[in-house]
């Protein structure tokens, strides 16, 4: 194992635990548990029916980037919460790479299609949040700090948007510029990465359609909407003050603080995150802001990684396996990719 592989979960494992110890130096466990206790339960059914209608959702959007492929909703719905529970449970974002084995072996997806309708997923996430951002920014009146985060995620994910739409408008000259790149490659992954360059271009031609791209575009915005629905239904329920505002602004800040390396789970740059929000704009307390975090984070990964166990028990594949999968030669040969991680 390279020292890289080391080292990147580790820094991710000490940004979290600051994290997690900036969440809890201003208030006390006993502070936390008599505002949980203080809290409506009732609001977490509705909220685990909103979570799961945003992941359909994202099911339909990933149906719409893979577009030519022969592969159901259902499949992808089971496919995208496996996903999600690896990435909850594992480091390295291992869940991307179960997401890309698992159509593989259960549809024949090439792997660098699935890669490259990943990859639109996360760059539409990025511009679904930030729309979130600004709405939130409008309706609380809010400026500062926010108006500086919401110009430099427009601007970091237009960017990327372009990049993309230019490799899928224009592919011979992305073609030859990944070419390039893999020719100061040594060896064997020069040739890995020519062929995952051929790969993830072929994932990429969806987007030359507008019929495709605005869709996706919209689907992204919906599903960002519902999980930022959840994020107000536990407000209700817990007291937190903000109302819709909140939710927007809660949901972008915390899904962005997201990108920062951390553990699996986002545990710790998720959380403080959503609670500085809540604390510096909408004036919540530092005891409720805190605990209504600990249960929206709770929300969005105990159900998702209950059911993607079962999913993964029904496919008869266990959680070490994905974690340690490499390709075949000859999935090599029918994906157009090299072994991951």
């Amino acid at each position: 194992m390279t020292a890289a592989r080391v080292a990147r979960p580790l820094v991710g494992l000490v940004i979290s635990a600051a994290c997690v110890v900036l969440l809890l130096r201003v208030v006390s466990p006993v502070e936390i548990g008599e505002s949980l206790r203080a809290g409506n339960p009732f609001v977490l059914l509705p909220a685990i029916a909103l979570y799961f209608a945003g992941v359909f959702v994202r099911s339909v959007r990933w149906k719409a980037l893979l577009r030519g492929q022969a592969v159901g909703i259902w499949l992808l719905f089971k496919t995208l919460v496996i996903g999600l529970m690896v990435n909850d449970l594992l480091p390295f974002r291992l869940g991307e790479v179960a997401r890309v084995v698992l159509l593989s072996r259960n549809a024949a997806v090439p792997a660098g299609v699935s890669l490259a309708s990943i990859v639109v997923e996360r760059v539409f996430d990025g511009v679904a949040l930030t729309f979130l951002l600004a709405a939130g920014i409008m309706l609380s009146g809010e400026r500062g700090w926010l108006l500086q985060l919401a110009a430099g995620s427009a601007v970091l994910f237009a960017v990327a948007t372009g990049a993309l739409l230019w490799a899928a408008l224009w592919p011979r000259p992305a073609r030859r510029l990944g070419y390039m790149v893999a020719g100061f490659m040594p060896g064997r992954a020069g040739g890995i990465f020519g062929r995952l360059v051929d790969g993830m271009l072929a994932g990429l031609a969806p987007l030359a359609h507008w019929s495709v791209v605005l869709p996706v575009l919209a689907l992204s915005i919906i599903a960002w909407t519902i999980e930022a629905l959840m994020y107000l239904t536990i407000m209700v329920g817990f007291q937190v003050p903000g109302g819709l505002a909140a939710a927007f602004v809660g949901t972008a800040a915390a899904n962005l603080a997201s990108l920062v390396p951390g553990a699996p789970g986002y545990v710790g740059t998720f959380d403080l995150a959503l609670r500085e929000v809540l604390v510096g704009m909408f004036d919540a307390s530092a005891a409720a802001a805190t605990s209504y975090t600990i249960v929206v984070h709770l929300t969005l990964i105990v159900p998702v990684v209950l059911l993607g166990l079962f999913f993964l028990w029904r496919e008869n594949v266990s959680l070490r396996e994905l974690g340690r999968h490499r390709l075949t030669a000859t999935e090599r040969s029918a994906v157009g990719v090299g072994a991951r991680q």
